[in-house]
């Protein structure tokens, strides 16, 4: 579950202090939980504190000073006067003063106490004849009395939020006993806002209505529409607390969307809008784009429930009604808000509004609503109209990345036969051919039919030549052929007269590009300029920007600075669209790197789980071979094997712009899991990336041939003359240290090839080991850590481990592996047997290898 103890020390602090602390926070965030975690402590460590509880149920608050019956009995007098007042606070300090040890008094819901207790409550605080211990909602708040004492400072406030996103994930793992894909903890994070009570409801709906499913090892929301009994009816019983002019407010914003403040003038109360901000459940927000302020509900599930509760009638009511003060439909989540809320009542919205409202739909990636606002627009437009072309268009692209490639083709079909001839249909001829062509390539893995379609569309502007130009050379990078396409992107980016939209559009493919030819300092250079002088309009290319963070990120990896990676610089665009899995197998590559093999392999298969509900990239591959090289470091064959499997299976669609890094990271798992045919896939991988002039995998696949040698044999000097010749084109510290790493091999140096394949792992290259040890995964990680030169409190930060947990598993390992020192360790896990060391001459390498060599002995 989530880690709340920041908020325990706190509240602990504030105990120490003060006269006591009140938990404030929103319904559902955790507050009594807190508060109970904190009063089993105190009762565990046996303190000399006596906890009494006041609780608030309606038969207790609905008599005055109710809730004082744990210290003065269920007999109560009339409506106290002053005199009474001053009696029943003597008569609690008189309870109190009879308690053994500190009294603490807990209270629950204190903003529910009548004004009387408070006093009396404020009364012990501040004469300390007890300490206060209370939970409180942020509205309405405490009350006056206690409001009072917190200004003073003589009792501390405790804010409790909502969980983080990184807390929600710790909590859907926890619950769900296995990785989540990102898009799910983000989608629950996002509907439930962190609230602790809406998160474990929806999580029990959703498994119940069989929506949160396990896909290939990890966790999907499949179904977006459904939230499920349990939560719904936890919704709809907070919302039967509102009043009638409140439940307005709930249902219109639900049913609406976000609504300019002035155009719910004539629809709302202003007393009701006032009473549900004060309460938390809307929030007032100027929108960044057209400055109008627009009020929402807050929390994203109370939307989901209304809409899908409100009654017909209801509906067309409050349809009706909103639509007199003219409905917002500039904000886009109000524009297909409004315009479905009309379709569900029975109304034809304008087919403009309808239009604008499919678009916004899918900009949203919102296929089933795309489809149904779609469908009304076509209703009304005769079939060649270039609205319903635009429409159609719209659609197809919806639905390709959805998968749903059959619905896609129908799409563009129709749209075939209405295109219109002449320049007037250029622009929709341009992007028909386009999308046609991405169904070629990524739906059927037909990379020529695809460069053919986009090559014999019929354009006649200069601007629209330039547009397939780099159309062509991006498919090609897509296509993993460099070779054709690299020194083109290259001519094309050097020059200035190109419109920015369409340097930007070739700039990912450009990046990823050099930096697998080797030229990754360059690659970087390219990447940090471009995101520090980035203008391009996200709204109008909204993938561009992380197609430039992404191959910048792993460019960074790639010569070996996983932090880096982990530091671009700074772009802050909300219009900017990533897809979350292709995000995960970020996470998960960034785990590897570190050498946090468990967390890699959770954040792979949380990926590969969304991937196999939709993948309009084709990454799905590139994720399962991360996975297999993942769970290989980890000593898992079967699994390692099972999810290599997978991956070469999948190769149709599959997107190939880093086909060499998956290549490498197969050849890998296949080094480590000892097959016959390891040093085949090191060769095929080499002929292929000297073939296409990538130069990076180039070096690892020879690198990894010197590995697989010293298992049984030793590299020959042609062999290590042949990696020498890839890692000068190679950029970066990784080179030398490879280099030096295949030499010590070759030399029989187990010491110093030991100690070389800890630094390379500190730059984030794992050396496959050539023989199978038997440790389990958890020792195998820690291993790898001992190996890169990490000390056991450093492993066990990284690993969120205590030292004592770290300290028995090395122990085990030394025993299992029958040594004594860390360094023998390091020399086991080299996989090969040491020898006589004599000293092997690379020719023409000196320069490259001897001073990386000579420095690592002279260090170690």
């Amino acid at each position: 579950m989530a880690d709340r103890s920041p908020l325990r020390e706190a509240a602990v602090q504030a105990l120490d202090e003060a006269s006591g602390a009140v938990i404030v926070g929103d319904p559902g965030v955790g507050k009594t939980t807190l508060v109970r975690e904190m009063t089993t402590g105190l009762e565990r460590a046996a303190t000399e504190q006596t906890v009494v509880w006041l609780r608030t149920p309606a038969k207790l608050i609905a008599t005055p000073w109710g809730i004082l019956e744990p210290l003065i009995g269920a007999e109560h007098g009339p409506e106290p006067g002053v005199d009474e007042v001053g009696r029943l606070i003597e008569r609690c300090r008189r309870a109190l003063r009879d308690l053994p040890g500190r009294p603490l008094l807990v209270i629950d819901d204190l903003h529910l106490v009548d004004a009387v207790t408070a006093v009396v409550v404020a009364e012990i605080a501040q004469t300390q004849a007890a300490q206060i211990l209370a939970t409180c909602r942020r509205q309405p708040g405490p009350p006056a009395a206690v409001g009072t004492l917190l200004r003073q400072n003589l009792l501390h406030q405790v804010d409790v939020a909502g969980l983080t996103y990184d807390e929600v994930e710790a909590v859907l793992t926890t619950a769900l006993q296995g990785p989540v894909a990102l898009e799910t903890i983000w989608k629950t994070w996002e509907v439930t806002g962190g609230n602790p009570l809406y998160l474990r409801e929806l999580v029990r709906s959703l498994r119940d209505a069989g929506a949160m499913v396990e896909v290939d090892g990890a966790w999907v929301w499949n179904d977006r529409g459904v939230v499920g009994r349990r939560l719904t009816d936890l919704i709809q019983a907070e919302l039967a607390t509102l009043s009638p002019a409140e439940r307005d407010v709930a249902d219109l914003l639900a049913l609406a969307g976000p609504t300019a403040i002035e155009l719910l003038a004539g629809a709302i109360e202003d007393a009701a809008l006032t009473a549900m901000t004060d309460r938390g459940l809307v929030v007032l927000e100027a929108d960044q784009h057209d400055g109008v302020l627009r009020a929402r509900l807050v929390h994203p599930v109370h939307v989901d429930v209304i809409r899908a509760t409100v009654p017909p009638r209801r509906r067309r009511i409050l349809y009706e009604r909103l639509q007199n003060e003219s409905a917002d439909v500039t904000h886009p989540a109000a524009l297909f808000s409004t315009v479905d809320w009309a379709l569900s009542c029975g109304v034809t919205p304008p087919v403009e509004d309808l239009i604008a409202a499919a678009r916004a739909a899918a900009k949203l990636a919102d296929a089933r609503l795309v489809r149904r606002l779609t469908e009304a627009a076509l209703a009304h437009l005769e079939p060649a109209d270039p609205r319903a072309l635009d429409l159609r268009m719209t659609r197809a692209q919806s639905d390709r990345f959805a998968g749903n490639f059959r619905a896609a083709r129908e799409d563009l079909d129709v749209v075939a036969a209405h295109l219109p001839a002449g320049v007037e249909g250029e622009q929709l001829r341009w992007r028909h051919a386009r999308l046609v062509a991405n169904l070629q390539q990524y739906g059927a893995d037909d990379v020529d039919a695809a460069l053919t379609t986009i090559e014999h569309v019929e354009l006649t502007t200069p601007p629209l030549w330039q547009a397939r130009q780099v159309d062509r050379l991006v498919r090609l990078a897509w296509a993993g052929d460099y070779r054709r396409g690299l020194g083109e992107l290259e001519r094309f980016a050097e020059r200035k007269d190109h419109p920015q939209a369409l340097r930007a559009s070739m700039l990912g493919s450009l990046i990823a590009g050099l930096g697998q030819a080797g030229r990754l300092e360059e690659s970087l250079r390219l990447a940090d300029d471009a995101l520090r002088s980035w203008q391009t309009d996200s709204e109008r290319y909204p993938w561009l920007l992380w197609e430039v963070l992404g191959t910048r990120f792993l460019a960074a990896l790639w010569i070996g600075d996983p932090e880096g990676a982990m530091n671009p610089p700074h772009i802050d665009d909300p219009m900017a669209k990533v897809d979350d899995a292709v995000v995960q197998v970020g996470h998960g590559r960034y785990h590897a790197a570190r050498g946090e093999w468990s967390l890699a392999t959770a954040q792979f298969r949380g990926a590969l789980s969304r991937f196999a509900v939709r993948d309009p990239s084709g990454f799905g591959p590139t994720a399962s071979a991360n996975l297999s090289y993942s769970l290989a470091a980890l000593g898992d064959r079967e699994g390692a094997t099972r999810a290599r499997r997978d991956y070469e299976t999948a190769q149709s669609g599959a997107s190939r712009v880093v086909y060499g890094d998956s290549q490498m990271r197969v050849a890998a798992a296949s080094v480590a899991l000892g097959e016959d045919d390891a040093a085949q896939r090191c060769a095929d991988l080499d002929a292929w990336s000297s073939h296409q002039g990538l130069w990076l995998w180039a070096m690892h696949a020879r690198h990894l041939r010197c590995v697989v040698e010293a298992a049984s044999n030793r590299p020959t000097r042609m062999q290590v003359d042949h990696l020498t010749h890839a890692a000068r084109r190679v950029e970066g510290p990784l080179g030398p240290l490879v280099v030096a790493h295949a030499q010590a091999l070759a030399e029989g140096d187990a010491v110093l090839a030991g100690r070389l394949a800890g630094r390379l792992a500190e730059r984030g290259v794992w050396i496959p080991e050539c023989r199978v040890t038997h440790l389990t995964s958890r020792q195998r990680e820690i291993a790898l850590l001992v190996r890169a030169g990490l000390s056991n409190r450093e492993i066990a930060e990284r690993l969120t481990l205590s030292v004592r947990t770290v300290d028995t598993h090395v122990g085990n390992i030394f025993e299992r592996l029958g040594v004594g020192t860390r360094s023998d360790l390091a020399s086991v896990l080299g996989g090969f047997r040491a020898r006589p060391r004599h000293r092997l001459t690379v020719s023409g390498s000196v320069g490259l290898v001897e001073p990386v060599a000579v420095g690592l002995r002279s260090t170690y």
